[in-house]
């Protein structure tokens, strides 16, 4: 047998090993060119995103989305790039959405009224597609056509795929709407009938609506075996009601429509205005037309008379009386001043006390001034006369608070410390019926130190006894009559009253008296006992 050399057998061996070798190279560069993505992928609208995986060749390599799978819109069909890593290499794939299942929904048959016309996704429920749906009727139903009729529903999606669903359309014979006026209860629910005899009931609860206020309520009834839902519009026609009154006003003030008129009557709310504002400034009486409107435009005018009246009456200044002090006293020359105006509450008072001395005895001018809004002006002027000392004032306040250390106490009210002054001064000084009505205060400490006097002793000692308690008080003399006669006006806080602790033959109280009381004690006694000049003082309560 031939046996070739052994040097061509190892070149045979070569020959093959080295066509191994290519064979092997070639299928590896084949491999590595082979795309490792796949140029698209097709999904349904609507669905959840593939896994990266589904867009490889070989599904064991590695991969990831480098695109932000969260920001496409799955439910609207186009082409989307789509950027893939696999095996530490970038690929660009391709997303195609495409639509192509028909839309879904479910049917519910519908009853209304004749004559209403329902849109034709009334019928249907859950309607089921990824991109937006249409819904048509495939032949317009007869809505004036009573009883039921069978209708086809045409949905269609953005891509242009249909469904078409059968339903059945049942139209009673029951009007569609209802009025009744606000304020009205519940209406009868057989007022939604027309010419058929149906057996109804309200699903509503009817109870539960406002019908105070004009609406327009959907009401669910039930029709034999059929429910409906009707309209129940609440109306107002009804124009507002009110009780006018007629007013008084003072020139140059002004008042509101709604003042004229009392109980307002209206389901809605109501606007109070004048047709023609007046003129607040001219006196007179005129007709006033007020015109009520409430919210739905129902409108009542009404006549009322108003009258301006014009102030011509000057204030009243009360309580400005001749003073007489002492060289160094202090004087308060608004204390127990009041002024009073048939119009104003405040009217503003100024005092010139500028040609004052207390430095010097002489009697002096001081000028008190009120005017009121209108301008009226009312003018007094009191004398002021500045004395020496006859007393020293301390000495008369240490002998007087020495009697209201004994005869008061901190658990007093102002009425007890009062009538215990009252009381006191009454029993301590003997009535001789002569006095020095020149200085008060002299005859203060000669009351107290001596026990004796007339009727300006007792108003003496009472005067510095209540003015150390704090309780304030006004002098008050006689006018009239055969002789003088003093005594006080008090106010412990309830108002002023008559105050006169000197004693009388007929032994009645004169303690905090009314003007009332004062004038009928006056007429008993005689002589214009308790005559003076009330302009210049308060009124007391009444009884």
């Amino acid at each position: 047998m031939y046996r070739p050399p052994k040097h061509k057998t190892t070149a045979v061996y070569l020959l093959l090993l080295l066509c191994a070798a290519a064979i092997a190279i070639g299928i590896f560069v084949y491999f590595s060119f082979l795309p490792k993505v796949k140029k698209s992928v097709t999904l349904e609208a609507g669905s959840a995103m593939y896994d990266v995986k589904e867009f490889l060749t070989d599904k064991d390599d590695t991969a990831a989305y480098e695109t932000d799978i969260s920001a496409l819109d799955l439910n609207t069909p186009g082409v989307y790039e789509i950027r893939i890593k696999a095996n530490g290499k970038r690929y660009d794939s391709k997303l195609k959405i495409v639509d192509t299942r028909p839309p879904a929904a479910i049917v519910v048959d519908q009853a209304a009224p004749i004559g209403v016309e329902l849109k034709p996704d009334t019928f249907l429920s859950d309607i089921r597609d990824a991109t937006s749906v249409t819904t048509v009727y495939k032949t317009r139903p007869d809505f004036n056509k009573t009883g039921e009729q069978p209708v086809t529903l045409v949905l269609s999606d953005t891509s242009q795929n249909r469904t078409e669903l059968p339903a059945i359309l049942t139209l009673l014979d029951l009007k569609n709407k209802i009025q009744i006026e606000a304020g009205s209860p519940a209406p009868d629910i057989n007022e939604y009938l027309n010419t058929a005899d149906y057996k109804l009931s309200y699903e509503t609860d009817v109870d539960k609506l406002n019908f105070n206020k004009p609406a327009v309520y959907d009401i669910r009834i039930k029709a034999d075996n059929n429910t409906v839902t009707c309209k129940l519009e609440v109306v107002d026609t009804t124009p507002p009601t009110a009780v006018t009154m007629n007013r008084v006003i003072w020139a140059g003030e002004s008042i509101k429509a709604k003042s004229f008129v009392k109980d307002i009557s209206d389901a809605t709310d109501v606007t109070v205005s004048y047709k023609v504002p007046p003129d607040f400034t001219k006196a007179g009486t005129s007709k006033i037309n007020i015109i009520l409107k409430d919210t739905s435009g129902n409108q009542k005018d009404l006549a009322a008379k108003l009258t301006v009246k014009k102030d011509t009456k000057a204030p009243v200044i009360i309580g400005a009386m001749n003073k007489t002090v002492y060289i160094g006293d202090k004087v308060s020359y608004k204390n127990n001043i009041s002024v009073t105006d048939n119009k104003d509450k405040d009217v503003p008072l100024k005092i010139d006390s500028s040609k004052v001395n207390l430095r010097k005895e002489g009697s002096y001018p001081v000028i008190y001034t009120a005017t009121d809004s209108s301008g009226n002006k009312a003018k007094k002027t009191i004398t002021v006369t500045v004395r020496k000392y006859t007393v020293d004032r301390s000495v008369l306040d240490n002998l007087a608070q020495n009697i209201l250390n004994n005869i008061t106490n901190s658990s007093m009210t102002k009425r007890d410390k009062t009538y215990a002054i009252y009381k006191w001064t009454k029993g301590h000084i003997a009535y001789t019926g002569h006095s020095d009505k020149s200085d008060w205060v002299k005859e203060a400490y000669n009351g107290i130190k001596n026990g004796v006097g007339d009727c300006f002793t007792y108003f003496a000692v009472s005067k510095e006894l209540l003015t150390l308690t704090e309780i304030d008080n006004l002098d008050v003399t006689r006018v009239g009559g055969r002789t003088r006669h003093y005594w006080s006006m008090i106010n412990i806080g309830s108002g002023w009253y008559h105050y006169d602790s000197c004693p009388n033959v007929d032994h009645k109280e004169s303690f905090m008296l009314t003007d009332t009381k004062l004038a009928q004690l006056s007429g008993e006694r005689g002589n214009n006992y308790y005559n003076y000049n009330k302009d210049l003082y308060p009124a007391t309560p009444k009884e």
